[in-house]
């Protein structure tokens, strides 16, 4: 009989393999029930909280526009931190967590984490990636994050495209022709089409697939992807975990300047 270890050791070694050359990893039913149902019920205890305080104010689209405890990433896609504490969880019990120890060491710090929700309807994010490279050759992740589906979705409620491989081609200081900016603040001008490849070459492959409730996908920072439309009639809850080196310090999750209890 094989010994557990080892084999989790294995399984560990292709996810990172997977995540340096692919830019992420996708796990179906990585994470039990219990678990999921913990964070979806934090997560719905969160929206309706903050949401009763934002009563009918207007909030516009982007980090820098939203509050906070609550951003509206793009047309009815909406992110709430929450803390590993207001969770219940252990970051260090997540099948991930020796993963994230590998690629950005030991000494790897929580960044932010939380719950991106969205309401029936909602359109397509543009791509994006999460935060800019920061310098012309490529380096290892400083960033890694974690999406984890707390319910069973299917296409029609827009799982997240990623595009493999994208995390080494959206280095904006390499190719003077990508906009830093336009890269992490959702512009229609960015897709796939547009990294900086050969004109002979074909543009980069795009994954997507259902993720049942406890799936996740753990991938590089810089990786270009998107929510799809949510053309459900139901919610679509995720939640976010994500990662740093100790001392790394670009941070363009949250940018607000105002809270949602300020005038409560």
């Amino acid at each position: 009989m094989a010994d557990p270890g080892e084999v989790a050791m294995a399984i560990h070694e292709r996810w990172i393999e997977a995540i340096q050359t692919d830019g992420f990893v996708f796990a179906e039913n990585g994470c039990g029930p219990q678990v999921v149902q913990q964070l979806l019920s934090r997560s719905l205890e969160r929206i309706d909280l903050v949401m009763d305080a934002l009563d009918d104010r207007d909030i516009g689209i982007g980090s820098a526009a939203g509050f906070h405890e609550l951003v509206q990433r793009s047309q009815g896609r909406w992110d709430l931190p929450i803390s590993p504490q207001d969770f219940g969880v252990d970051v260090r019990t997540f099948p991930w967590w020796p993963v994230v120890e590998r690629i950005l060491g030991q000494d790897a710090e929580h960044s932010f984490s939380g719950c991106v929700y969205s309401d029936p309807g909602t359109p397509a994010q543009e791509w994006h990636i999460d935060s800019p490279h920061e310098a012309g050759e490529h380096r290892p992740a400083h960033a890694i994050n974690v999406l984890m589906s707390l319910q069973d979705v299917a296409m029609e409620m827009g799982p997240t495209e990623f595009v493999r491989g994208s995390h080494r081609l959206t280095n904006h200081i390499q190719n003077p022709a990508l906009s830093r900016e336009k890269l992490i603040y959702q512009h229609a001008a960015i897709s796939p089409d547009r990294l900086g490849r050969g004109t002979d070459e074909l543009p980069p492959e795009k994954f997507v697939c259902d993720m049942p409730a406890g799936s996740f996908a753990v991938f590089d920072d810089r990786l270009m992807h998107r929510g799809l439309g949510n053309q459900s009639a139901k919610k679509r809850y995720m939640a976010y975990f994500s990662y740093r080196q100790s001392g790394y310090t670009v941070n363009t999750h949250f940018e607000a300047q105002r809270s949602v209890f300020d005038h409560c």
